[in-house]
């Protein structure tokens, strides 16, 4: 198992917006939302804070917004990194490239399962379950754990895919409640016997 391991949430991007009503849902499919200006630089002072730890490998999620995020942040930190579709955010289906408002009004029915964490099983129309996101992640913790034992290694994610992590496959959060990530914020994870305990959250 790694030592440490580092959630990075991508910078900001067109798409993401403090007003609900027009914060519109990113999926896979249709992957074309890169950075906004704030978030490169937001990314700027995120690997000028990650320089403290020292990183020995960094994975990205392959998605646009993470793959822009992590460019900024490897070559401030000159280390090289290698993406991986086991991080990538969870996979919205139909509910991508429209807003939480319209989906609040439109498929009130779905959006509320959505929002209801305690069934892991309901699967987004065309995307994921909760708990598909928490086999990836398991997946990934392995690959981590046979790759990188004893090593820091820095993973650039999503909010939803890091606050699924938190509060469901470590139970550090209530599962009734939301977990706040914001952007280029970093969460740090620290080895404690056969897991893991949360030393630093969303700074």
């Amino acid at each position: 198992m790694p030592s440490k391991i580092i959630l990075v949430r991508h910078g900001h991007t067109p798409h993401n917006s403090t007003d609900h009503k027009s914060n519109r849902l990113m999926g896979w499919d249709n992957d074309h939302v890169g950075l906004s200006e704030e978030g490169r630089l937001d990314a700027q002072t995120t690997a000028a804070k990650l320089k403290k730890y020292s990183i020995d490998s960094i994975y990205y999620s392959d998605l646009k917004r993470t793959t822009e995020t992590a460019e900024i942040i490897t070559k401030i930190l000159g280390i090289s990194a290698t993406p991986h579709p086991l991080i990538r955010e969870r996979n919205l289906g139909t509910f991508a490239e429209h807003t939480m408002h319209e989906l609040k009004v439109n498929r009130s029915t779905e959006w509320e399962k959505f929002l209801d964490h305690h069934d892991p099983d309901w699967q987004i129309p065309g995307g994921e379950s909760l708990r598909d996101v928490h086999t990836r992640f398991a997946q990934m913790l392995a690959h981590l754990s046979t790759n990188h034992p004893n090593q820091t290694v820095l993973l650039i994610t999503h909010s939803g895919y890091i606050h699924t992590v938190l509060r469901d496959h470590f139970g550090f959060f209530a599962k009734e409640s939301f977990v706040e990530v914001d952007h280029t914020s970093h969460t740090l994870l620290s080895k404690k016997a056969d897991s893991y305990e949360l030393t630093l959250y969303n700074q």
